[in-house]
């Protein structure tokens, strides 16, 4: 009995079923992406300070059993004021669904399956020259009886993550991916 207890708490403290792929999209009154001239590097807010901005990322389950994401975990970053969901399909049959669809945590992942995170910024007061980035959404959540926290990272640019800048210089304006949205 000892090893059996032993072995469930050591797997279920290492299990670790969340992935995020390549599905990303920004609210674009609010949120533009930029890139390099050759890649996309990450997304800044352009709104006025105090206004909020949203960016969708794709969670997945790639476990063997079920997932229950709880919400954003306490210590996240500074200008994080909330996360949601939707499923996938959103409504309309739209990847990612409409940032109205937006639905309030908990919900349960089944194995192999994944929803769309949608994650609010609120613009903060930029002093000229300041550069605030948030690099990850920490989310709570729990499965086998154990809860953990996942660090959905946005800095990795090779899955088609991108970070997003609160604060950035005004020369960042020249470098929209999409200049027209």
């Amino acid at each position: 009995m000892i090893v059996v207890v032993a072995v469930w708490l050591v797997y279920s403290s290492l299990y670790s079923p969340l992935s995020t792929g390549s599905f990303l999209a920004p609210e674009t009154r609010s949120v533009k992406a930029l890139t390099d001239g050759v890649a996309p590097t990450r997304y800044i807010v352009v709104a006025p300070a105090g206004q909020r901005g949203r960016i969708a990322y794709d969670l997945a389950n790639d476990g063997r059993f079920p997932v229950r994401i709880d919400g954003l975990a306490s210590d996240h970053a500074y200008g994080i004021t909330a996360v949601g969901w939707v499923p996938v399909p959103g409504n309309g049959e739209l990847m990612g669904g409409h940032a109205s669809d937006v639905r309030p945590f908990p919900v349960t992942i089944k194995p192999g399956e994944w929803v769309v995170v949608w994650v609010t910024v609120t613009k903060p007061h930029c002093q000229a020259g300041q550069i605030t980035t948030i690099e990850e959404v920490p989310l709570r959540w729990s499965a086998l009886g154990r809860h953990h926290v996942y660090k959905l990272t946005l800095a990795d640019t090779a899955g088609g993550i991108r970070e997003i800048a609160l604060c950035h210089p005004r020369e960042a304006l020249k470098h929209l991916e999409f200049p027209e949205s």
